[in-house]
């Protein structure tokens, strides 16, 4: 008896449905591509529940008639191509034919359409695969799709959608990657009937603005390169705007949205002498190659290209990012609409600006003149000490050293010396490290992990208890953000209140005044440090959110104030190891980074 089966069709659709539709996302990425090749000119999303109870799409593209109806929502039925040849050279967004069969298996669907200006249209209700109705219906010109109740036949996959939060925002991921990349057609973004986007037909540069602010232009650096291989245009963001995020970096080929990681490296080593380790450059790139020496039918989503050439491309971004920044270097760009008038910040309410005072000397005589004291060269001795000092130390200037005496005193310390007692005041510098004697063993420790995790634990205790103070900003700084973040911002207010930020709203959408930060926080790392919560508060679950939010938080000002400038005094370096030796964790950071590492005489018996 044979035990190979052939799969219903519904069976089929939904194991299909499993690399097609992950989330709602991927069936607004689907359906909004589905738009782009009808040649719509104005495309309208809307949400209901961040799309896990409605997603619907409206076009005004060319529409189908009754048959087209019922064929898009047949497995491997495309108007796309026609043969295998039409893989290489492609010019639409979707090509496979699987889209609307795989949303069909996991939703219930309902499609109005009409090819023509006048005259009725039709629409068509679809449930497990299954047309249920054909009826007329008047429509204008173009396509609606109402997709329902998301996995309703999938329990399993329903339970690990993530909150609505969450979800919402991968729309947004993907209603940006279409708008960024077809700036001549008209986009709406509604979630539960509120307006999030409305960006009308403009340039690229204002298609950039209109999604990440009007602030955002200042950022924005032209790049532009032309090879048989690649023609390239687009922008990179300038240096002092990169972010510790990925959030800002968009490849576009042949006007589709790609990730590439190897093309990622070229922008890296671009920006390699302007950038630390940490940070990544963001840009908006949009490259043109021939259809035909590109691979875009290697992955699900269709995010991943294979090119015939992809180390001359790799070479051409490169080099073209570099020729774009050295240009930004030499003659930075002139807004010349921009006000004349100089940019003062505001003092803060109810101060008066101080008038200027003149101290004058009554006793200065310019032809008085005063005998300095001559020149004091090294004796040959200092000079060989200080060559001997050289050889065995590094003295790069940013690094602070104990000096010769001090490093006799400590090693000559005996074991018998009422100082070498536990909490012994001898303390070596060596760089970023400092290293101290407990009992008879020596401690090297990391200075910027100590700090770390004593921030950690003032920040946590404070924020359990809300008695996080406040300093006030002698300049406060206007901030810009995103729509996401904005609802963050709204959603956590309270959290970022207790935490010691003062945000006030602006008039204009995502506009803030940050007036205040928290008092353990130097002011130059507010801002930072805010862009890094909301960045974390994105990931966060709905579960155990309180805990998670305490951490997070905590972590993040932490690190921020443990980056602060630090004098490394014996004083405040003894007063470190006190308080790292009574801190929760003293052998760890928070990251779970090593912080103390010990010697005892026998280790180093074994070293030598």
């Amino acid at each position: 008896m044979s035990t190979i089966t052939i799969l219903p069709d519904h069976v089929a659709n939904q194991i299909a449905a499993g690399e097609v539709v992950q989330r709602p996302a991927s069936v607004v990425k689907e359906l909004l591509e589905n738009s782009i090749d009808a040649g719509a000119t104005k495309i309208t999303l809307a949400l209901v529940g961040s799309g896990k109870t409605s997603i619907s799409v409206t076009d005004d593209g060319t529409g189908m008639d009754a048959e087209d109806a019922k064929n898009c929502f047949l497995r491997h039925a495309t108007s796309k191509i026609k043969s295998a040849d039409d893989l290489f050279q492609l010019t639409t967004r979707g090509f496979r034919g699987e889209a609307m069969a795989s949303i069909g298996a996991v939703a219930h669907v309902l499609l109005r359409t009409n090819q023509n200006e006048e005259g009725l249209g039709l629409e068509l209700k679809l449930e497990d695969s299954a047309v249920q109705s054909v009826v007329p219906y008047p429509w204008n010109k173009g396509t609606q799709v109402v997709v329902k109740n998301l996995f309703y036949n999938i329990p399993a996959r329903r339970k690990f959608l993530k909150n609505e939060r969450i979800e919402l925002r991968h729309c947004i991921d993907e209603f940006h990657r279409v708008a960024l990349v077809h700036s001549h057609i008209e986009w709406i973004m509604k979630s539960d009937e509120n307006l999030l986007f409305h960006l009308k037909s403009a340039p690229l540069r204002q298609r950039i603005t209109g999604i990440f602010g009007r602030k955002f232009d200042e950022r924005l650096v032209p790049i532009q390169e032309s090879t048989e291989v690649v023609q390239l245009e687009g922008f990179i963001i300038k240096p002092e705007f990169a972010k510790k995020k990925r959030g800002e970096q968009f490849f576009f080929v042949n006007g589709r949205y790609i990730k590439s990681p190897y093309l990622h490296n070229a922008l890296r080593e671009a920006f390699e002498d302007m950038l630390t380790g940490e940070h990544h450059p963001g840009y908006f790139l949009y490259l043109t190659v021939d259809p035909a020496e590109i691979d875009v039918n290697i992955h699900p989503t269709k995010t991943e290209i294979k090119f015939e050439d992809e180390r001359a491309i790799y070479a051409v971004l490169r080099s073209a990012a570099r020729h774009a920044i050295g240009q930004f270097n030499v003659a930075p760009t002139i807004d010349f609409d921009a006000e004349q008038s100089f940019s003062v910040p505001p003092l803060p309410e109810g101060q008066l600006p101080k008038a200027p005072q003149i101290k004058v000397n009554p006793n200065f005589n310019p032809f008085e003149t005063t005998q300095s004291q001559p020149p004091r060269f090294r004796s040959d001795d200092e000079k060989y000490q200080r060559i001997q000092q050289e050889k065995y130390l590094n003295t790069m200037p940013s690094l602070e050293y104990s000096s010769e005496d001090e490093i006799k005193d400590f090693w000559n310390e005996s074991p018998e010396s009422p100082a070498m007692n536990e909490q012994t005041n001898h303390v070596l510098v060596w760089g970023n490290h400092m290293i101290t004697l407990l009992g008879r063993k020596a401690l090297i420790i990391d200075v910027f992990a100590a700090r770390y995790r004593i921030f950690y634990d003032q920040f946590l205790e404070k924020l359990r208890n809300a008695t996080l103070p406040s300093q006030q900003l002698l300049f406060p700084e206007k901030i810009q953000v995103g729509l996401s973040d904005q609802a963050l911002l709204q959603e956590y207010q309270g959290w970022f209140a207790t935490a010691g930020f003062d945000l006030r709203a602006e008039k204009n959408a995502g506009e803030f005044t940050l007036a205040g930060a928290p008092m353990l926080l130097a002011p130059e790392e507010a801002v930072p440090a805010l862009e890094e919560l909301l960045e974390q508060l994105k990931s966060l679950d709905s579960e155990s959110i309180e805990s998670a939010l305490l951490k997070s938080f905590a972590k993040t000002l932490s690190k921020k104030a443990a980056n602060s400038e630090f004098t490394k005094t014996k004083e405040a370096l003894q007063a470190l190891k006190e308080q790292l030796l009574s801190s929760s964790n003293p052998q760890y950071s928070p990251s779970g980074k090593k912080v103390i590492r010990e010697l005892a005489p026998e280790d180093l018996e074994s070293l030598l």
